[in-house]
């Protein structure tokens, strides 16, 4: 019998409501030598996992894979314990969910092949991780996104999918690797893009059952995961009233959800930031909604204020519902979408490179 089910129930309960912090098990495992048994059993670890649900955002990982905490002591991890040190020209970080980090790189062989090598790895584990080849005749690999198991409990398992597009004819197909099967799955048809010339700017989103990503135009690609089609669809028309000042327009919104399954936007716009939702009625075609608007002058902390027209979205964290900002010169906030209240993580800005949230138990 286990630790786990060896303790009375009432003092499992207690245990189990401890904050879902890196701190809260090593804490409570320096109570006595029955609690450091027991916080360390592979049966309470899983209850706690399911309790808790939602896992502790730790930080992201920057340019070239640095890793950046975002908790206090004693939860704060050091950043020499998850930091990747991607080299230029060597693997990309394209992705990061449930605790999975995706990264990859891509040459061409003499035969005309496009090889791309992606490795799958949990920082948590330390181990060297899994490592994935697709062999392609011809398209370039414009992203990839990485998606565990049983949504995100199984970090054992997990389906890559990886999206290639022929910039001559426009299409964009899309692949899957399952780690079950050890095997790639082509999409079941592929699309071309609105503008012909498919860029997709920032990391993947994940909303519901499909996978969105941004383009160049402001177009959304959708990947659905149970039927591998793709398809577009078109961003909300007001959400680009400040694309004219921006070199790269994708840093001015993000793709997050919105309820119920729903898609969402945030987008940055005239000292606000607005959020709105994709409706899909059976009767009509899908229409956006502008669901609110917040004044960012109203919300933001002293130091960001001066800062409202060089602010940039450059990351979301969906399990935790946080969006990070930069500056060019303010530094990283990051804010809760519900609450609205920003909390400065680093120093250092961030201005023109997006960011992969980790969050992990």
């Amino acid at each position: 019998m286990s630790s786990a089910q060896a303790l009375p129930d009432d003092l499992l309960i207690k245990i189990l409501r401890l904050p879902a912090q890196p701190s809260s098990l090593p804490c409570a495992g320096l109570v006595c030598k029955r609690w450091r048994r027991l916080v360390t059993d592979i049966h309470f670890i899983d209850s706690f996992h399911a309790h808790h649900r939602t896992p502790p955002l730790l930080g992201y990982f920057a340019f070239l894979g640095r890793f950046v905490p975002t908790q206090e002591p004693p939860c704060r991890t050091p950043p020499t314990l998850f930091s990747l040190n991607l080299l230029v020209g060597e693997k990309g970080l394209l992705d990061c969910r449930h605790g999975l980090v995706l990264s990859g790189a891509t040459r061409f062989t003499e035969s005309k092949f496009v090889v791309t090598e992606f490795t799958v790895f949990n920082p948590m584990t330390r181990d060297s991780g899994h490592t994935v080849i697709s062999e392609r005749q011809s398209g370039k690999l414009i992203a990839a996104a990485v998606v565990a198991a049983a949504g995100g409990t199984d970090r054992r398992s997990f389906r890559l999918i990886a999206l290639f597009a022929s910039y001559q004819e426009g299409g964009v197909t899309a692949s899957v690797y399952s780690s079950d099967s050890g095997a790639w799955v082509n999409s079941a048809m592929g699309v071309v893009s609105p503008s012909h010339f498919a860029v997709i700017y920032h990391p993947s989103t994940l909303v519901g059952n499909a996978i969105y990503w941004m383009l160049r135009d402001g177009e959304i690609l959708r990947f659905d995961l149970g039927r591998h089609n793709l398809a577009f669809i078109e961003q909300p028309p007001h959400a680009v009233v400040e694309r004219h000042r921006r070199f790269i327009p994708g840093f001015c919104h993000w793709i997050i959800p919105a309820g119920d399954g729903h898609l969402g936007l945030a987008a940055l716009s005239e000292g606000s930031i607005q959020f709105w939702k994709r409706e899909t009625g059976l009767s009509s075609a899908a229409t956006w909604e502008l669901c609110k608007a917040v004044q960012l002058d109203r919300v933001l902390p002293l130091e960001l204020k001066e800062h409202v027209s060089s602010l940039e979205l450059i990351g979301f964290a969906e399990e935790n519902n946080v969006i990070f900002i930069s500056t060019h010169d303010g530094g990283v906030f990051m804010t809760n979408l519900e609450s609205m209240q920003f909390k400065k993580v680093h120093t250092t800005s961030t201005t023109r490179y997006y960011i992969h949230p980790y969050s992990g138990f």
